[in-house]
C-alpha cells in the first residue's frame, strides 16, 4: 500500500521558504477605477490559495490531498514577498487549513489503525474455527471491511496486514485440508453405497414358498443393509441423492412382496379367527343342549379335529379363542361325565337293589329248604318223603342259581 510521508516532515517540506514578516509595509491601493497594484494582485492569489487549501482540507482526500497541498505550498513560495501584515494573516489561514487536513488525517489513520487491529485480532481468534461456512463468510466480510478502512500509514498497514493475512491463510489452509478429507470420505461413502445398492437388489429377491423363518431372515438382512447405509457416511449431494433413490428402488420389490405376504397371512388369520369363533359358539351350544347321545358325543369329539384344521388365528387372538373353545367343549364333557356318573350311580343302586332282592330270595329259599330238611329228618311215613326230597333239591338248586346270579351281578358292579 502506497503511504504518504510523515505529516510533520511533509508539513516542514511544504512550508514556504520564507515566512511572512511581521509589520510589513502596506502599499495603498490605487485610486478608484485604477488597475490593482502588484501587491493587491499577490494578495488575491494568496487568498485564492487559502480557499483552495481549505477546500482540500474539507474534502479529506487522504490519497490526493497531500500532493494538492504540496502543489499549493509550492505556488505560495513562488509568490513575491511584500512584508504586508495581510500576508501574515493569509499565511496563518493557509497554514491552519494545512494543519486541519493533517490533524484530521492523523485522527483518521488512528481510527483506521484501531479498526485494522480489531480485524486482525478477530481473524486470529477465528483462525482455529471449524465452522467453515460461517467463518468463511465472516472472513470475506472482514476483508471488505479491511479494504474500506483506508490507510493508517505504510509501516503500520504492513504490520497489521501481515497479522490479518496470516490468520486468514491459516484458516483457509485448515478448511482446505478438512475439505480434502471430506472429499475422500465422500468418495469412500459413494463406493460403499454403490455396493449396498447391488446387495439390496440381490437381497430383494423373494420366493412364494417362503415360510415365516425365511421372511424374518430376509427382513433382518434389509435392516442390516439400512444400518450399513447409515454408517457409510455422506457422498456428494448429487451422488448421495441418486444412490438413495437407487437403494430405495432396489429394496422396494422385497417390501412389496413382504407386504403382500403378510397381508395374505393376516387375511388367513382373520379367516381362521372367524372360523374358530364359530366353533366356540358351536361348542357352547352343544354344552348348553344337555344332549349326551352318541351323535352329540361324536360331534363333540369332532370339534377338536376341526379346530386343528383351522390354522393360526394371530398372536393376540389365538390363545384367547383357544381358552374360550376349551372352556366351552370341556363344559360339554364335564356335564356328560356328571350325567354318566349320575346314571352310573342310578345303575349301581338298581343293581344293588337286584342283589338285595336276590339275597332276600336266597334267605327265604334257605328257610324253606331248612324246614323241608327238618320235616324230612322227622318224617315217618314214606309216602311223602320222596316228594319232599324233590322239593328240597329244587329249592337248593334255585338257591345255587340265584347265588350265581348275585356273584355275576357283583362282578359287573365292581
Amino acid at each position: 500500500m502506497a503511504l504518504d510521508q510523515d505529516s510533520a516532515t511533509a508539513r516542514a517540506a511544504e512550508a514556504p521558504a520564507q515566512g511572512p514578516a511581521e509589520g510589513g509595509v502596506t502599499t495603498p491601493a490605487g485610486a478608484a477605477g485604477a488597475a490593482p497594484s502588484p501587491l493587491e494582485q499577490e494578495l488575491a492569489k494568496r487568498e485564492a490559495l487559502c480557499e483552495q487549501a481549505e477546500r482540500v482540507a474539507g474534502e479529506k482526500d487522504w490519497h490526493h490531498g497531500p500532493a494538492d497541498l504540496r502543489r499549493l505550498a509550492d505556488e505560495w513560495r513562488s509568490l513575491r514577498r511584500w512584508h504586508d501584515p495581510r500576508e501574515d494573516a493569509l499565511w496563518r489561514r493557509f497554514d491552519a487549513a494545512r494543519e486541519a487536513f493533517y490533524q484530521a488525517r492523523d485522527e483518521a489513520r488512528d481510527d483506521t489503525r484501531k479498526k485494522k487491529e480489531a480485524l486482525a485480532a478477530e481473524a486470529e481468534r477465528l483462525a482455529g474455527s471449524t465452522s467453515w461456512k460461517q467463518t468463511a463468510a465472516r472472513m470475506r466480510e472482514m476483508m471488505d471491511e479491511w479494504k474500506a478502512a483506508g490507510t493508517c500509514g505504510h509501516e503500520v498497514d504492513e504490520e497489521l496486514w501481515q497479522r490479518f493475512d496470516k490468520a486468514r491463510k491459516a484458516f483457509n489452509a485448515a478448511r482446505e485440508e478438512d475439505y480434502a478429507r471430506l472429499d475422500q470420505a465422500r468418495a469412500k461413502a459413494k463406493a460403499v453405497k454403490e455396493q449396498l445398492v447391488e446387495e439390496a437388489r440381490r437381497a430383494a429377491v423373494t420366493s412364494p414358498d417362503w415360510k415365516g423363518q425365511e421372511w424374518r431372515a430376509a427382513s433382518q438382512r434389509m435392516k442390516d443393509l439400512m444400518a450399513r447405509w447409515k454408517a457409510a457416511g455422506v457422498a456428494d449431494r448429487a451422488d448421495n441423492d441418486r444412490l438413495w433413490e437407487e437403494f430405495t428402488a432396489a429394496r422396494q420389490p422385497f417390501f412389496d412382496a413382504q407386504h403382500a405376504h403378510y397381508e395374505a397371512h393376516e387375511a388367513a388369520q382373520r379367516k381362521a379367527a372367524d372360523a374358530k369363533r364359530a366353533l366356540v359358539e358351536e361348542a357352547r351350544a352343544l354344552a348348553a343342549a344337555d344332549d349326551f347321545s352318541r351323535e352329540a358325543t361324536e360331534r363333540a369329539k369332532d370339534l377338536d379335529r376341526r379346530w386343528k384344521q383351522l390354522g393360526f388365528a394371530g398372536r393376540e387372538l389365538n390363545d384367547t379363542l383357544w381358552e374360550e373353545f376349551n372352556k366351552a367343549k370341556e363344559g360339554f364333557w364335564d356335564k356328560k361325565r356328571a350325567n354318566g356318573e349320575a346314571r352310573h350311580e342310578e345303575w349301581r343302586q338298581r343293581t344293588q337293589d337286584a342283589i338285595d332282592r336276590r339275597q332276600k330270595r336266597i334267605s327265604d329259599l334257605q328257610q324253606q329248604a331248612d324246614r323241608l330238611q327238618e320235616r324230612l329228618n322227622n318224617a315217618y311215613a314214606t309216602d311223602h318223603v320222596e316228594e319232599m326230597q324233590d322239593r328240597l333239591e329244587q329249592k337248593l338248586d334255585l338257591i345255587d342259581k340265584i347265588k350265581a346270579e348275585v356273584e355275576d351281578i357283583k362282578s359287573r358292579l365292581d
